[in-house]
């Protein structure tokens, strides 16, 4: 999506730039891209890379937002999903001001919220409905067994 981003911008990525986008210390990477990565530090610019791929990701985010909620839906899943693993594509989304920061942690952090599954507060609803109508539920149960 970010090299069609590319092309539909008229700055298109260079085989190493598109390459770079699969770059992982520890996770599944493309066979080639130790060499790839020093191609990248020997002829980019990291800072100049980082900001070119920022600003193609947030226009991105930009047009899902305005003309298509179910691809942006699925931008967010797909986030998430890379940010299981040690991925430059993740540093490379988060740069984006107001991207969503995923956090693994027990503690909730206040920089940034984390992307909500879809209906996410509508399940919420549904269960604290669930345990009171059970809490409600077992007080009649015993009252009735207990002849109260």
């Amino acid at each position: 999506m970010i090299a069609s981003e590319a092309d539909h911008e008229g700055v298109p990525l260079s085989e190493v730039e598109r390459k770079m986008l699969y770059f992982s210390e520890s996770g599944w990477t493309l066979p080639d891209i130790r060499t790839v990565s020093t191609e990248f530090e020997r002829d980019y610019d990291e800072n100049d890379y980082e900001q070119k791929i920022a600003g193609l990701v947030r226009k991105i985010e930009a047009r899902n937002h305005a003309e298509k909620p179910d691809e942006q839906e699925a931008w967010d899943e797909a986030l998430l999903k890379l940010s299981e693993g040690d991925h430059y594509l993740t540093v490379l989304t988060t740069m984006v001001p107001g991207a969503p920061t995923v956090r693994h942690g027990f503690v909730p952090t206040l920089d940034a919220p984390a992307v909500r599954p879809p209906h996410d507060r509508l399940k919420l609803w549904a269960t604290a409905f669930a345990v009171v109508i059970g809490i409600f539920t077992v007080i009649v149960l015993y009252a009735w067994i207990s002849g109260h």
